[in-house]
């Protein structure tokens, strides 16, 4: 358990300063085919990234929720719990964000 909470942290940081490095330098001067390696690198590196990511945080920040699971897997310490509530902020933002999408898969398909 803390495998994946760690490993989820750090891949979830690492998706963010990659997408960061990537998209810094585009702006309205950048040309078309930079801009388009930008998109496909974010395509094909950040969000497999982030959605394992998502994948390891979500079902295992809900699961340390029991303290007899916590106990179990050896979660204690400042470091294990604080590193818990961050995994637990970042998982309802990726949870937020599926809701958001699905949202908007349903009112663009309900208006067709």
């Amino acid at each position: 358990m803390r495998t994946l909470q760690l490993f989820g942290f750090m891949l979830t940081v690492a998706g963010i300063i990659l997408a960061t490095v990537m998209f810094a330098p585009v702006d309205s001067e950048t040309s078309e085919a930079s801009a388009g390696a930008s998109g496909l690198g974010f395509l094909f590196m950040v969000l497999p990234m982030l959605g394992c990511s998502a994948l390891m945080l979500v079902p295992s920040s809900t699961v340390l929720f029991f303290r007899d699971v916590r106990r179990r897997t050896y979660f204690a310490g400042h470091f294990w719990l604080n590193l818990w509530k961050v995994n637990l902020v970042i998982s309802l933002g990726y949870i937020a964000l599926l809701f958001y999408l699905v949202f908007v898969w349903l009112k663009i398909s309900g208006s067709h």
